[in-house]
């Protein structure tokens, strides 16, 4: 008799499911680099747990659940994050400020955090499925504010502006902030309510912003746009702040209520097939800034390759930029040509770089910082080859 080769073994389940659990550890290890020291103490701790613990098997095995490509560490402490929020009187959520919780990370709190998971596994079994991973962080707008004074020093003049991988379009808005580098105003005489800071290391902070260009357009392209009128599409947006964040989810709630109020524009898309198309519907003839912060993580090769191109595409009509805060490797891989990428930077995947490539009559690819994925700090290039290896 001819065994049924659609049948897989017992043997084969647990094999690949060993692989799996491999690959996720790799990925807590890779996020245990983002959230670094002092950042978050209790996602810190549980990071830690969860790449070396055995125990912690079961939740290797919750993440799984989620489609391939949404497999991150930060999905599943989003999906636990919005069910504390329902229910702030778990006692897990005595770990998490942003609950009003004050109590200082112990040795009860992974395995709290275990039970909680064990215990709303349906629940959160069904979050991971049908939720992706969103951009929450305003502070990116630091990265598109250096990118787009570069551009407008080569390419003076108004601009559009297309956000690629947009979630909610938060930083559609990046002229609608205040800024403040090392706690100094950009611009003392801004009234905006919210306001973006970030610390600037290795260089002086005067003049490092200018003003933002005019923006004649503006719009964003998503797979899954975030819709901000939905209150529990709001509550997922709020749930990838990290539980000590409580003046990044002040900072998130004022910019939703900005973008609600300028009707910001995300438009449901595929950004390797769709952003050409999307940047000949805006009309005009004056520059594109396309921005994009860790969007190249959720692609694979020949998906990096297909959104170059659409770049590519566009530029042939009118001037584009892509301005970028993505991980210097995966730039290097789409084939962003700086002299720095050609070295050891390009395999530091645990920062990002912020960036330009102006794709017109004459390609230019400039590197303008190196920073963590998340803004919080930023080492402005010294030169035009910086490597960065000071910082």
């Amino acid at each position: 008799m001819i065994p049924d080769e659609s049948v897989t073994s017992p043997q084969v389940d647990e094999s690949q499911r060993a692989v799996d659990r491999a690959r996720l550890r790799r990925l807590f290890e890779v996020f245990s680099g983002a959230v670094g020291p002092g950042r978050s103490p209790v996602y810190a701790a549980l990071t830690k747990s969860i790449r070396a613990d055995d125990a912690t098997v079961d939740l290797l095995d919750l993440l799984s659940t989620a489609p391939g490509e949404q497999r991150r560490p930060s999905l599943l402490f989003a999906a636990v994050n919005l069910l504390l929020a329902g229910d702030s009187s778990a006692g897990l959520a005595g770990y998490y400020p942003i609950h009003g919780g004050d109590r200082p990370v112990d040795a009860d709190l992974a395995p709290m955090f275990t039970a909680f998971c064990r215990e709303h596994r349906d629940e959160l079994t069904r979050v991971l499925r049908e939720r992706s991973t969103q951009t929450n962080e305003v502070r990116r707008c630091v990265a598109l504010h250096l990118g787009l004074d570069h551009v407008q020093r080569r390419w003076p003049g108004p601009t559009a502006l297309v956000e690629a991988g947009a979630s909610a379009g938060l930083n559609l808005l990046v002229d609608r902030y205040r800024y403040r580098l090392n706690g100094r105003p950009v611009e003392p005489t801004d009234t905006s309510s919210v306001v973006v800071s970030c610390q600037v290391v290795g260089e002086p902070v005067d003049g490092l912003l200018g003003p933002v260009p005019m923006i004649t357009n503006r719009v964003g392209l998503d797979r899954h746009p975030i819709d901000l009128s939905d209150p529990a599409a709001r509550a997922w947006l709020e749930a990838f702040i990290w539980p000590e964040q409580i003046e990044e989810l002040a900072t998130l709630r004022g910019a939703i209520e900005l973008a609600l109020v300028n009707d910001v524009e995300v438009r449901r898309g595929d950004v390797t097939t769709d952003t050409s198309e999307l940047i000949t519907e805006l009309g005009g003839d004056e520059p594109v800034v396309i921005f994009t912060a860790s969007l190249l993580s959720y692609l694979s090769a020949p998906q990096r390759a297909a959104f170059v191109s659409q770049l590519d595409e566009a530029a042939r009509r009118r001037p584009v930029a892509w301005v970028f805060a993505e991980a210097p490797g995966l730039l290097a891989l789409a084939g962003v040509d700086a002299a720095a990428l050609r070295g050891p930077l390009a395999r530091r995947n645990d920062h990002y770089l912020v960036g330009a490539s102006l794709r017109g009559a004459d390609r230019d690819d400039r590197l303008l910082g190196l920073t963590d994925p998340y803004l919080r700090r930023l080492a402005p290039a010294r030169h035009e080859s910086d490597d960065f290896a000071w910082a």
